[in-house]
């Protein structure tokens, strides 16, 4: 049976900036609704809802299932998954919280924590001795 492990990350920084400023957009459209209208409504209410609801998922659902001969990154809003062969994924670049692979001439950039850096560092190493 293979070892599955799971961890959180990030996309590239780019796609980061631009994720996360759709969501704070929902967070400023509720603030000023709730200012010019200036008491609490319904509207103010969803815009705030929607905020929390998509910073929920953006936090927990975009994680990386860690195989021993593959990635899986599940999106946020997409239910086609990113899956990576190990055995296609070359020049590796580990930094403290990214890693930065080419897959099939692509460049990617995804962020982690410190743990699931030290980990993907070791099972691509490993991979590429097998090779």
């Amino acid at each position: 049976m293979e070892e599955e492990t799971r961890y959180f990350y990030q996309p590239d920084l780019t796609g980061a900036i631009i994720s996360w400023s759709w969501t704070f957009l929902l967070f400023i459209a509720g603030l000023v609704v709730w200012l010019e209208i200036t008491h609490f409504q319904w509207l103010t209410a969803l815009f705030f809802a929607l905020f929390a609801l998509l910073t929920f998922l953006e936090i927990k659902r975009r994680t990386v299932l860690v195989t021993p001969t593959k990635l899986t990154f599940s999106r946020l809003l997409q239910k086609d998954y990113l899956v990576i062969p190990l055995a296609d994924i070359r020049q590796p670049h580990f930094t403290k919280h990214t890693v930065t692979m080419t897959v099939n001439g692509e460049v990617l950039n995804f962020t982690f924590s410190n743990k699931a850096v030290r980990r993907l560092r070791v099972l691509i190493k490993q991979q590429e001795k097998e090779n």
